[in-house]
């Protein structure tokens, strides 16, 4: 319910920006090609998505090594705690058991 509210605020700043803003045209050149009288807020929206675009990539791979190394740590700590254990208990065993085991 939270996340519609937060999307209809979005989406009417997006609205009230576009209204003001409709008459305000400019020319935007790609390369060999120039769009005249575009609207600016259309000039700052695809300018918004194609960083987002661009950025996109660079977010996950990060994400990947940042779990991968924490996935590590949580192995390393596991090994350790494991070798912990087995010590404790054979320090823990009588006699007999450690004599059995040397057979």
């Amino acid at each position: 319910m939270i996340g519609l509210i937060i999307f209809i605020v979005i989406a009417v700043l997006i609205a009230v920006f576009t209204g003001f803003n409709i008459r305000n045209v400019c020319d935007v050149n790609v390369i060999f090609h120039t769009f005249h009288n575009v609207p600016v807020f259309i000039t700052i929206i695809v300018s918004f998505v194609a960083g987002i675009v661009v950025a996109l990539p660079f977010s996950f791979g990060k994400g990947k090594s940042i779990a991968a190394k924490k996935i590590d740590k949580i192995k390393a700590k596991a090994a350790k705690d494991a070798l912990k254990n087995a010590e404790s208990i054979d320090k823990k065993a009588p006699a007999e058991n450690r004599m059995t085991e040397k057979k």
